[in-house]
């Protein structure tokens, strides 16, 4: 029931002194509060339609006080009567004007207490038949349920019943459910980040209502809404059983993960390319195009693996021409596919990572590290598989949770050194370097540093002495110093191998 309604109520007879700006007689009625307190917020929940005769009237400078509390108390409006000043004063219309609050006159021979009866009999029905609506609306979505409707049944039922369009999307923006042409990949990337930094749900972003699909914390997605929903309640209620709707899309996405986990299986069986080629048509990926492997390894929070595959997917989701698949592991998912004619690894290598940047606080504590191979054909793909681990595993020793390591961005050593087990690698480096770092502790020297800035800078004095801003004496010194705490020279390619190797293992 909304303040105009009041006017339109002929046993009422009220007549509207001011009708508190804009939308001032739209506001909802909740419940009816009958007052002559000078300050009644403290009484008010928000949404009451006040009575007053002005027993609290004594000047005009109480209008003030009285329509600023009203106010703070979230009141919808006023209705005044004239029975002991014989008129509304007009100082208390200016003040509650001033405050966005309609002032409505009631006439002298109705009692407060019939308008009050009368008002809230008629806001009980009104509540009545909007929960019958609602009851009605959630006994159709629970029989579509048991009658088999999948998340896009639902949400196009949804759609039907507010009268715009709707769209489930998942953690990371991937679409779910849907017109597809309605939300372009870039939208539903910043909707879905909007979301994660939200404070709480539902909220809004440039004309979308975003509310959670089931419990937030559960990570079941987003149901987005174009506009505000007149009725709040069927939209949150349908976001509520969409997680039931998505369970049985999940079991389907775990079936299909387990079916290509074969493929993969494949792949490390070193099978034929024919044989290769043959399982990807079956898979739906093109075999003329060049084709990715993406790796991700999980750790830590318990939706690490749900969400790293859908990291990878919603970012080749933004190129309608990509087809992906997602195997299913015990480590993290593997996600196959072949790339289309606008989008090449570089380019998908560079999406990723700016997905996953966006993306950071949805690890929720937990750790992905994502590595990309690539090939031109699917004779390639055992090696572009392989790489892609080696490369994760690299990613897995970054300091970001969710970190990304292409097999592209890597130096052959570095390769290698990833598939070092990481024990041995930090043993490496010990035995290597451990004299330098004490050194370094003990004196407040930079040894260390000095040693990384001259092989970077393939032994050139003079510019290793620039980048460390020191004299070339200076850096003599140094490197007699490092000789001489290794045992290593400096001299030799042998010697500046090794001390390399021990550097990169750190920057890793």
């Amino acid at each position: 029931m909304r303040v105009r309604d009041l006017l339109d109520m002929p046993e009422l007879r009220l007549t509207a002194l001011d009708d508190g700006g804009a939308a001032g007689l739209d506001r909802e009625l909740r419940w009816v509060y009958t007052t002559d307190l000078l300050e009644p917020a403290e009484f008010l929940a928000g949404g009451e339609l006040v009575l007053t005769s002005e027993g609290w009237y004594r000047t005009p400078a109480d209008c003030e006080t009285f329509a600023a509390s009203l106010a703070e108390g979230a009141a919808a409006a006023l209705v005044a009567g004239d029975i002991l000043l014989g008129e509304v004063p007009p100082a208390l219309v200016d003040a509650c004007r001033r405050h966005g609050i309609p002032v409505l006159a009631a006439p002298a021979d109705i009692s407060y207490g019939t308008l009050s009866r009368t008002v809230i009999d008629r806001v009980n029905r009104e509540r009545g038949r909007v929960l019958a609506d609602v009851l009605g609306h959630h006994r159709r979505l629970v029989t579509a349920l048991v009658d088999g409707a999948d998340l896009g049944g639902l949400v196009a039922m949804l759609s039907a019943e507010l009268g715009t369009p709707c769209w489930a999307l998942s953690t990371a923006g991937r679409l779910l459910a849907g017109p597809g042409e309605g939300l372009g990949a870039d939208v539903r990337g910043r909707l879905a980040a909007h979301a994660l930094r939200a404070e709480r749900l539902p909220a809004t972003d440039e004309g979308y209502t975003l509310l959670p699909i089931g419990r937030r914390s559960a990570g079941g997605g987003l149901l987005v809404i174009r506009g505000t929903p007149d009725d709040a309640g069927t939209a949150a209620q349908t976001a509520e059983l969409l997680a039931l709707g998505g369970a049985r899309r999940d079991e389907r996405r775990r079936t299909e993960q387990r079916f290509h986990a074969q493929l993969v299986e494949l792949l490390d069986q070193q099978a034929p390319p024919a044989a290769v080629s043959a399982r990807l048509r079956t898979a739906g990926l093109a075999t003329d195009r060049p084709l990715v492997a993406v790796t991700a390894l999980t750790r830590g929070a318990p939706r690490s693996w749900d969400l790293a595959a859908d990291l990878v997917e919603s970012t080749l989701d933004e190129d309608p021409d990509i087809r992906a698949v997602v195997a299913g592991g015990e480590a993290g998912p593997t996600v196959l596919a072949s790339l289309g004619t606008v989008l090449d690894d570089g380019a998908l290598a560079t999406r990723l990572g700016e997905r996953l940047a966006r993306f950071e606080a949805a690890a929720d504590g937990g750790r992905i590290a994502f590595g990309l191979g690539t090939c031109s054909d699917a004779a390639g793909l055992c090696r572009a598989l392989e790489e892609s681990r080696h490369a994760a595993r690299l990613a897995a020793t970054r300091p970001q949770r969710l970190a990304l390591v292409t097999a592209r961005e890597l130096d052959s050593h570095l390769l290698l050194l990833a598939g070092v087990p990481g024990d041995v690698r930090a043993a490496y480096r010990q035995r290597l370097l451990g004299p330098l770092h004490a050194y370094d502790a003990e004196h407040g020297a930079e040894l260390t540093r000095t040693l990384g800035v001259f092989l970077e800078a393939n032994g050139a004095w003079r510019a290793a002495a620039q980048a460390l801003h020191v004299h070339v004496s200076t850096l003599h010194y140094r490197i007699g110093r490092i000789q001489h705490l290794t045992g290593r020279d400096l001299s030799t390619a042998r010697d500046r191998v090794d001390l390399y190797l021990a550097c990169a293992i750190g920057d890793t």
